[in-house]
């Protein structure tokens, strides 16, 4: 038998705790034996904290709070190193239709689907004397819905389609949609969102919210991921346009800093919650979102796979559990002289119990190298990391407003960032001219250049005159530069590399000098390489209790 639904009860439960309990400061509301939606959104200050709700759920720790994390791991950047447990299944490649985080941010994503459907059917038009107001409103509600069918159908490939609110059973009944139909979803919100949606630089922008150039920009990722693998339908040339209507604004450019500290500075902010807008085209605002007093709202980038601190969870303290390693597939990308970006990613130093900063030893350290990028603290002096048996000051770098939490952090998330607009653009135009362009070449050497490398045809003259050598470096670049940042799982399963970087992984991990086959902690760091079948691996299970509330969604037949 069919289990009764539970989407449509968690909604409203996470709506009505939204409107009353997370902001009762803002609203005036009279008792009601029973909520309908047309009471819901009837001022715009009901539908400003309406939408405040969806991003509430969309940061939770069961979507960009932390289970997105969990999910992206597994590729050939990092790694879940706790050899004692499988907790982070999907990473492990071990899942089954019964695996918790995979069936948390599905629950997560369409709870937050359901109330952007909601929201668009019962805001009220006639409280709005310009209409861009309103559709500015929609707009935000599309943006949200476009980026969560994203997000399922990358993980999930054919999904349901619901584009109106849940009312009963019968509207969970929905069966797996076809990529075209998904992905014509997808982009209809996201044009929507581009032609409604205020500009970053206007006065009405709230940072930390959508804005039109983000739109452009999820649309040229969109683009991207249909031409390549599961739909494999050429759609360069839309990404292409994309990309070029945020780059011809002229807004958004890469944070340069002094020297090559530009991108220490770009996550030196998302750490301290500073807004650069002229970089981060979207982020999700951990902490913008607990200081409009949402609750849930729980943010783990520099927690779960941040530096440790040697600190027994002391209160105050910017601890972190390392659950994540890097792989040193990812280490041995960078020039670890030149690229600033090697510097700040991967990780160069730790914290003892007794509070001596050391260096880590070497990669295979499955507990200490873990992701650097997302860090909450770093020595004052790195020059000290090599002195033994003294107690190094340090410096905290996230900036929150409560008392430092090993849990939890304040830490934003970035979505999108103008670097992955630039090196979209030399992706898609590769593809479109059969060669890499001049524009192709120019914005890859301005990642380059921010990092503190010389151009690509002085250091790779081959690379600018072919089109697969160009690609090949592309796909290193763009790990170089967006390491855990929720890319490089769907880059590779779209390009259909997965397989090829994983085997990559499985040899050098072997062939690092300092393996050990009789090596616990080193056998684990392959449990997922070795797990690996590329005949179920490419999509994630329906969920078990899905499939049993839906009655028109069938499992898929590699995973019964």
């Amino acid at each position: 038998m069919k289990t009764k639904n539970i989407l449509i009860q968690k909604t409203l439960i996470v709506l009505i705790a939204t409107l009353l309990a997370g902001c009762s400061d803002y609203l005036d509301v009279s008792p009601e034996s029973v909520w309908e939606s047309n009471n819901f959104y009837s001022t715009p200050q009901e539908a400003e904290i309406a939408l405040a709700g969806i991003y509430g759920v969309i940061a939770s720790d069961e979507g960009y709070g932390r289970d997105l994390m969990i999910l992206e791991a597994g590729t050939d950047e990092y790694y879940y190193n706790r050899r004692f447990n499988e907790d982070w299944g999907v990473s492990l490649f071990r899942n089954t239709p019964s695996d918790a985080q995979s069936f948390n941010f599905w629950t997560n994503q369409y709870q937050a689907i359901n109330l952007a459907n909601l929201f668009i059917e019962s805001i009220n038009p006639a409280s709005y004397s310009n209409v861009e107001d309103y559709n500015a409103l929609i707009a935000e509600a599309k943006f949200l819905r476009g980026l969560c069918y994203f997000n399922l159908t990358n993980f999930w490939n054919e999904i349901p389609l619901r584009l109106s609110s849940s009312k009963d059973q019968n509207d969970n009944n929905k069966p797996a949609a076809s990529l075209a139909d998904v992905y014509k979803a997808i982009t209809d919100d996201f044009t929507f969102a581009s032609e409604h949606l205020p500009h970053p630089g206007s006065a009405s922008y709230v940072p930390g919210r959508a804005q039109k150039l983000a739109a452009h920009g999820l649309l040229a990722r969109v683009y991207l991921k249909m031409s390549g693998y599961p739909l494999k339908e050429n759609h360069y040339a839309d990404a292409l346009a994309h990309c070029d209507a945020v780059i011809n604004d002229g807004y958004h450019t890469l944070t340069l800093g002094d020297g090559t500290n530009g991108y220490r500075n770009t996550f030196l902010n998302l750490i301290g919650g500073v807004y650069n807008t002229s970089e981060v085209l979207f982020e999700i605002s951990f902490q913008n979102l607990r200081d409009q007093g949402l609750i849930g709202v729980d943010g783990r980038y520099g927690a779960l796979n941040g530096i440790n601190f040697g600190s027994a969870n002391t209160f105050g303290d910017p601890n972190g559990f390392a659950q994540a390693g890097v792989y040193p597939n990812l280490s041995g990308l960078y020039d670890q002289v030149s690229d600033a970006r090697y510097q700040w990613n991967i990780p160069s130093y730790r914290r003892t119990g007794t509070g001596d900063i050391t260096d880590i030893g070497n990669e295979l350290q499955v507990l200490f190298f873990c992701p650097a990028k997302y860090r909450r603290w770093e020595p004052v002096n790195y020059a000290d990391i090599d002195i033994p048996g003294t107690e190094e000051p340090y410096v905290v770098l996230e900036n929150s407003a409560s008392e430092l939490n090993r849990n939890f952090t304040s830490v934003n998330f970035p979505v999108l960032r103008y670097s992955d607009i630039l090196l979209m653009y030399a992706e898609a135009t590769n593809e479109v001219n059969g060669s890499p362009t001049a524009l192709a070449i120019q914005y890859l050497n301005e990642v380059r250049s921010r990092a503190g490398l010389e151009d690509i045809a002085v250091e790779k003259p081959t690379v600018v005159t072919n089109k697969q050598l160009f690609f090949d470096e592309l796909v290193d670049e763009r790990s170089r530069e967006l390491c855990f940042e929720g890319v490089r799982r769907h880059d590779l399963i779209r390009w259909e590399l997965l397989d090829d970087k994983l085997i990559e992984v499985k040899n050098i991990v072997q062939g690092h000098p300092n393996f050990s086959a009789a090596n616990a902690d080193h056998q684990a760091i392959l449990r997922g390489p070795f797990n690996f079948d590329i005949s179920k691996h490419l999509s994630l299970a329906y969920p078990l209790i899905e499939v049993s509330i839906n009655q028109q969604l069938d499992q898929k037949p590699e995973w019964r």
